[in-house]
């Protein structure tokens, strides 16, 4: 048993030095910014702003918490994203565990869980995924610890890691449903119609939803934001394929290229495969929870589709701890010894070597982004210049960063208001006195003027007024988010 504990602290350790390399060394990006100046609010008005946005708020309550202690560096606000990373990868083993009574399978989860650079990616964005994957993990540990001992402390971790759960992200009500539809099947499959025996899980499930009532109304409200105006792009035939390839290998993959169209279909007709084998030769009942926590989250992804695009390979973060447990679990019913730990090493290898490749290709040394934007401006901006943000999605990050004599104003032309935005700009953080449409307005002659603009989410160069002399040349800086070849670029201008 020590043996075991010791070769999880390894896992954890490593977990954590995966975890915490180049933590810092991406600038942060939109979609963070927005969290890192959400929780500057007081209570009130944090919760009211949180409403006004299309994310619950029980991520945002724990980082305000979390930077009330270790502060909101960035290094503070990511850690909390690597800090709830690194317990994901302990509770797979939790879980893995008490489901199918193996400790070696629960350590090779585990350890897959902590190689995988798909759940490593997301601990380098102050975003609320990794605390989803860490309570949805829970949830499912717990269900099976309340199946197996009927004890009320674990219905009641089940009903709070549930509920909680539900208040991170609503991706999480795909994985959630998933895991109740199993707990139907285990409970039909154990006791057919005696009533009785339904009267826990049915009691907690009524909890989970009286605890929230109170967001309900709130979720209306950005469920409809969500369908009248949305930036997913829509579907096509290899959205699944490429998702599923990430499951896999945790990396991407051109679909664009005939040649990795025909690795993509290798790898959905490999996944098929291990559906098939481990539903079939895995002989414990848990092995439903796993399928369906995977699955579900794809079909109502889908399903919802259909209306408004909501499929985005990073929301199936979710699903993907539960894809990991079904290749562990096919793997290690493989007959032949040697092939068995032959394939799991080959895929701790190829994750390994995804994770190093992830780091690579982005070239961060050269692509600082807007953290070397923002400094520029803070050395170079006197008292008296104005500046101008050319984008939405850089003006909070610039904020951010902001250490200048100067206020920035977003320049949204022919928009005087922010309720004429598109939400996902971040029209929660935004009020009218951020947003300038008239770049001639509160300018005189001699003034400076600087202007930020982005080529990112389809910005371009704003155009300026034709008394506007631009002093110098442009100055430049590639990032890394939210895609490659996404530069941050500097005007500075003499208002003659």
């Amino acid at each position: 048993m020590k043996k075991h504990y010791l070769l999880l602290g390894l896992i954890l350790v490593l977990a954590t030095l995966l975890r915490l390399f180049n933590l810092t060394a991406i600038s942060l990006w939109h979609d963070e910014a927005f969290s890192a100046l959400l929780i500057n609010y007081n209570w009130q008005e944090m919760f009211y702003r949180i409403g006004l946005d299309v994310h619950p708020p029980f991520y945002y309550v724990l980082l305000r918490l979390w930077a009330d202690l270790f502060g909101h560096s960035l290094w503070a606000l990511r850690g909390f994203s690597a800090f709830f990373g690194i317990a994901t990868v302990w509770a797979g083993y939790a879980f893995v565990k008490v489901a199918f009574k193996k400790e070696n399978l629960a350590l090779a989860a585990a350890l897959l869980l902590a190689v995988n650079p798909f759940q490593i990616q997301y601990v380098t964005e102050a975003r609320m995924y990794t605390l989803g994957t860490f309570l949805l993990m829970l949830s499912a540990y717990f269900l099976v610890k309340a199946f197996e001992s009927k004890k009320f402390r674990f219905w009641l971790g089940f009903i709070l890691t549930t509920s909680a759960a539900m208040y991170t992200h609503y991706y999480l009500f795909f994985s959630i449903l998933g895991i109740g539809l199993f707990a139907l099947y285990y409970l039909f499959k154990n006791y057919r119609f005696e009533l009785k025996q339904y009267s826990q899980l049915v009691l907690s499930y009524i909890f989970v939803l009286l605890l929230y009532v109170p967001w309900l109304k709130t979720f209306k409200f950005q469920f409809t934001q969500v369908q009248e105006n949305y930036w997913i792009p829509k579907m096509n035939e290899w959205s699944v394929p490429l998702t599923n390839w990430r499951l896999i290998f945790g990396m991407g993959a051109d679909s664009n290229n005939p040649t990795t169209r025909i690795f993509l279909i290798i790898a959905a007709l490999f996944t098929i495969f291990l559906v098939y084998r481990v539903l079939k030769k895995e002989k414990v009942i848990y092995k439903g929870l796993v399928f369906l926590a995977t699955i579900i989250p794809f079909l109502g992804a889908l399903l919802l589709s259909l209306k408004q695009s909501i499929y985005l390979d990073r929301y199936f973060l979710f699903a993907a701890l539960f894809y990991t447990i079904l290749l562990c679990l096919f793997i290690f019913e493989l007959p032949n010894k040697k092939l068995k730990y032959g394939i799991y090493i080959l895929m701790l290898g190829i994750s390994l070597y995804n994770w190093w490749g992830f780091w690579s290709s982005m070239d961060i040394q050269h692509k600082t982004g807007m953290s070397s934007a923002a400094a520029y401006l803070n050395n170079n901006i006197e008292s008296g210049n104005h500046l101008i943000i050319g984008s939405s999605f850089e003006f909070f990050n610039f904020k951010y960063y902001n250490k200048s004599a100067a206020a920035p104003l977003l320049y949204t032309p022919g928009i005087s208001d922010v309720n004429q935005l598109p939400h996902f700009s971040g029209t929660a953080l935004l009020t009218n006195n951020d947003l300038i449409h008239d770049l001639n307005k509160n300018v005189e002659k001699g003034n400076t003027v600087w202007v930020l603009w982005t080529n990112a989410f389809g910005g371009s160069k704003p155009e300026v007024p034709k008394n506007w002399v631009q002093i110098g040349p442009d100055h430049s800086f590639e990032d890394v988010r939210p895609y490659a070849g996404s530069w941050v670029m500097i005007n500075e201008y003499l208002v003659e």
